[in-house]
Order: C-alpha cells, then sequence, then structure tokens
C-alpha cells in the first residue's frame, strides 16, 4: 500500500512538473504573442500615421490641383484672348496692306492718267489734252495732281480760243485752290479770258482782277503784264485789240 503511494506520488510530482514547464513554455509563447501584438498595434498605429498624412496630402494635392486648374483656365483664357487680339491685329494689318496696295494702285492710276494727259499738252495736242483733263477731274476729284489738272485744262482751252469755257476753269482755280503756286498767273489770264469775251458785263471783274495782281504780286512780270492791260483799257481800246501779253 505504501509502495503505490509512493508511485502515485511519485507520478502526480511527475505531472505536477510537467504542468509546471508547460506554464512556462505556454506563459512564454503568451509573453511572444504579446510582443507581436504590441509591435502590431505599434505597425498598425504607424499605418494610421501614414495613412492621415498620405490622406492629407491627397486633400492639398487635390486643393492645389483645383488650384492649378484655376491657374490653367486663367492661362487658357488669357491665350484665347490673345489669340483673339492677335487675330484682330493681324486681320487690322491684313487690311492696312490691302489698303496701302489699293492707295498705290489708285496713285499710279491717277498719275499715270494725268502724265499722259501733260503729254497731250506738252506736244500741243490740246484738244485730246482738254478732253484727258476733264476726264480726270471727274475720275479723281480729291487727286494730287487736281490742281494741276485745272491749270492745264484752263490753258488748252485758252490756246484754242475757248475763252469762256477757260475762264470757268481758271475761276475754279481761283476759288478752289487760293494756294496754287501759280495763282497770280491765274489772275491774270482769267482777266483776259474775260476781256477776250467781248462782254461789257465781264470787264468789270476783269479790271478787278488785274487791280488784284498788280496790288497782290507787286515786283511780278504778271504785276507789270497786268499795269499794261489796265494802261490800254483807260484808252478804251476793243478788246480783242488788248495785245497778247503772255507769261
Amino acid at each position: 500500500m505504501r509502495k503505490n503511494l509512493i508511485v502515485i506520488g511519485s507520478l502526480f510530482f511527475s505531472s505536477c512538473m510537467a504542468t509546471q514547464k508547460d506554464m512556462l513554455i505556454l506563459q512564454s509563447q503568451i509573453d511572444d504573442l504579446n510582443t507581436n501584438i504590441y509591435t502590431l498595434k505599434k505597425n498598425q498605429a504607424d499605418l494610421s500615421l501614414k495613412i492621415e498624412d498620405l490622406n492629407r496630402n491627397l486633400t492639398a494635392f487635390s486643393e492645389n490641383s483645383k488650384d492649378l486648374n484655376i491657374e490653367i483656365n486663367k492661362l487658357s483664357s488669357k491665350i484665347e484672348d490673345m489669340g483673339t487680339v492677335t487675330d484682330k491685329k493681324i486681320n487690322q494689318l491684313g487690311k492696312a496692306v490691302n489698303q496701302k496696295s489699293e492707295k498705290e494702285e489708285e496713285y499710279y492710276r491717277e498719275t499715270s492718267f494725268f502724265y499722259k494727259a501733260l503729254s497731250f499738252y506738252s506736244s500741243q495736242r490740246y484738244e485730246p489734252a482738254i478732253e484727258s483733263f476733264k476726264e480726270y477731274i471727274l475720275k479723281f476729284p480729291k487727286g494730287d495732281n487736281i490742281d494741276q489738272a485745272y491749270f492745264y485744262a484752263a490753258e488748252s482751252l485758252f490756246e484754242i480760243k475757248n475763252y469762256k469755257e477757260a475762264a470757268i476753269f481758271y475761276a475754279k482755280l481761283i476759288s478752289g485752290y487760293p494756294n496754287f503756286a501759280k495763282t497770280a498767273y491765274v489772275r491774270l489770264k482769267y482777266s483776259k479770258a474775260l476781256l477776250e469775251l467781248n462782254d461789257k458785263n465781264k470787264i468789270d471783274e476783269a479790271i478787278t482782277y488785274l487791280k488784284s495782281v498788280e496790288k497782290e504780286f507787286p515786283n511780278t512780270v504778271e504785276a507789270v503784264t497786268a499795269k499794261e492791260i489796265l494802261s490800254e483799257l483807260k484808252t478804251q481800246k476793243p478788246a480783242g485789240q488788248l495785245k497778247n501779253k503772255r507769261n
């Protein structure tokens, strides 16, 4: 009986020893598990912080993207505006170039027309000269040579003794172009054309212009000629018998 108790005691002690060893192993495993859990929680916390940072960065990036989109839209708008302005400037430049070309072409036509008429006058072909100068006046009423056209038309008419129409062109030159370089000469020729009409109603006007030449253009050939004609008129010679005093 005692022997059995010893065996049972031995078994119990062995069992206790085994249980204690298992407990130590279990405790070690629990400690490892706790350590792993702690590490996992720490890593989870770190991950959460990183996720929060990432979210903040994403939010900031999103805001920056919005701002960037706004700036891009503004820049696009400015580019469109600049494009519109550039297009307008290009169109304006194109129009200016076209207008310049048209003006140059018009000037070429005008000068060509005028010098063709002048060549008729220079070669003493007065009839075609008169027609050409009249056509020039109709086509180019604001041309650079308009005053010259009136002048040479009047001179051509005077040469073929069409004094009435010559007087009309001289009068147009006097009234419309007071700064014409040959004003003294034109007034003198206008007076002569009026006197050649043998119209008593025109004599007083002719005398008025002759006196204006003598007074306003002293010491000129025209003034001397006007004075001589006025002296002749005082002798009451018929207009057709006046000396042909021309410059």
